[in-house]
């Protein structure tokens, strides 16, 4: 199942679902609005993803697991991703990590409302 993202006017709240509280050894993140920068697609996550039982490829492998915490590329990143095609990035500052990587069931929809809440949040202080 999917990471659920809910976001309300101050905090961004992330559930994970099923054996990926198990992988990842975290149910929910609850972060505030101010340390969220933003959100944004990668359609390349693939390529650059610490995909489990896969190795790093440049095809989107339905059985490629990429979860929980580890530095990626010199950055200390959360993934909890099996399908990256439906995967977003929300950076962060402050945080123990510098960007959360999660599928959830609908990028473009999520990407959007992440960023409206930041915005929002930020027009307000």
């Amino acid at each position: 199942m999917n990471a659920q993202i809910d976001i309300d006017e101050s905090h961004l709240r992330v559930t994970l679902h099923g054996l990926d509280v198990v992988w990842t050894t975290r149910r929910r993140m609850i972060l505030p609005l101010e340390h969220v920068t933003g959100a944004h697609l990668d359609p390349h996550i693939h390529r650059h993803g610490p995909w489990l039982g896969a190795g790093r490829t440049d095809a989107l492998l339905d059985y490629a697991v990429a979860a929980g915490s580890m530095v990626v590329h010199g950055r200390h990143e959360f993934w909890d991703v099996h399908h990256p095609d439906k995967a977003i990035e929300i950076d962060l500052v402050d945080e123990a990590y510098e960007r959360l990587v999660l599928e959830v069931d609908d990028p473009e929809t999520v990407v959007a409302e992440v960023n409206a809440a930041v915005a929002k949040f930020v027009a307000a202080v």
